[in-house]
């Protein structure tokens, strides 16, 4: 857990905004897998797929799991997590959009915060790519 002092050592004095932008942004992935396991649990189930395919379980375990992916992407690789956000956040939203935009009440308003998150991860992705320098180190 070196990695979070270092992050927070570096939050107060080694980061720029874009930086800061990009770590916020990274812990917002790990909101989403984590809040996406409690809505299922709420739910009464972690294979609730309500009036969605079966196959829908399986896509968002997927994506739970590549959310990770992209949160150590992003500390420690700035532009390839930047990247496989954007690619992520394109996926996901095609996906819930085409698929399941009126899957339940309560997914509705998941849904509008996944949109706004994915809005604010595509539109801040030129300035991340550009501005953001610092990473987490080797040795975290």
């Amino acid at each position: 857990m070196r990695w979070l002092g270092e992050m927070a050592v570096a939050w107060r004095s080694g980061m720029n905004a874009a930086d800061r932008v990009r770590v916020v942004l990274a812990w917002g992935f790990v909101f989403g897998a984590v809040s996406h396991f409690a809505w299922l649990w709420l739910n009464g189930s972690l294979f609730y797929h309500g009036p969605a395919p079966a196959w829908a379980v399986w896509f968002w375990f997927g994506v739970c799991a590549v959310d990770f992916v992209v949160f150590w992407l992003m500390l420690t690789r700035p532009r390839a997590g930047v990247a496989m956000g954007v690619a992520t956040m394109i996926v996901t939203l095609s996906v819930n959009w085409t698929q399941f935009p009126t899957f339940e009440y309560t997914f509705n308003w998941v849904l509008i915060g996944l949109t706004l998150f994915g809005v604010i991860v595509l539109a801040s992705a030129p300035w991340l790519w550009r501005a953001s320098r610092w990473r987490l180190s080797r040795t975290s």
